[in-house]
């Protein structure tokens, strides 16, 4: 009897031991699956921003090339991989618009404002945009915007110029191209355009006076 009950006990302690023994090994079994799923996550985000700045390059390069068309592609993937930079929606605007895809260069120049407010860029092309498309109110509204913010700068006053001229505001579209002429005062297109507006408003000396200056600095 004495060992029978030996026996019994030797059995369940080396069940014990063994049970122990395979709570040991799933234990350090979870920390290696642990460890490796970790290794995995720091190796996929390392692929992936090394072949997020891959497709980056190769889309820029592509612009610079005036392949727009594919680099359109190349920007698009990039924003599928997470990719949210102003700039790179402000370059996937310029292929866009190059490649007289206007509307999707206007959703692209919006997303790239809204996420960089200071791009005045965006805003500017948005108000060329709005020019090409026969809608200078909103051309005024971009580029007024602007103006606000920098009254110094000669293609911002000369096309918002322009603008004001669409809308037969003449007197803003003077001011602006007057503007214009005081930073940039050797370019002949802008006398052109003045000589125009003066010509709608019934001004046919001034009118005269600019086309003649602009003449001048054509056989320049």
């Amino acid at each position: 009897m004495a060992r029978k009950a030996e026996t019994a006990e030797t059995k369940k302690s080396e069940g014990v031991s063994l049970l122990l023994r395979m709570e040991g090994f799933f234990f350090k079994l979870k920390k290696s699956i642990d460890g490796l799923v970790d290794s995995y996550c720091r190796l996929t985000r390392i692929e992936s921003v090394e072949a997020r700045n891959l497709v980056s390059r190769k889309a820029d390069s592509l612009m610079n090339k005036g392949r727009y068309g594919k680099a359109i592609d190349q920007y698009n993937k990039l924003i599928r991989m997470g990719r949210q930079d102003p700039v790179i929606y402000y370059n996937l605007g310029h292929c866009c618009e190059r490649e007289g895809m206007d509307e999707e260069a206007e959703k692209a120049y919006k997303k790239a404002f809204e996420l960089d407010k200071s791009l005045a860029d965006a805003v500017y092309r948005l108000g060329l945009l709005a020019i090409k498309n026969e809608d200078p109110k909103t051309a005024v509204r971009y580029l007024s915007a602007l103006t606000n913010k920098n009254n110094k700068s000669f293609d911002v006053l000369y096309n918002l110029g322009v603008a004001h001229d669409k809308l037969k505001d003449l007197e803003k579209a003077v001011e602006s191209f007057k503007k214009a002429i005081a930073i940039e005062p050797a370019y002949s297109k802008v006398h052109k355009r003045l000589g125009y507006t003066y010509e709608a408003m019934g001004k046919h000396e001034a009118a005269m006076e600019c086309f003649k200056k602009a003449m001048e600095l054509e056989e320049i």
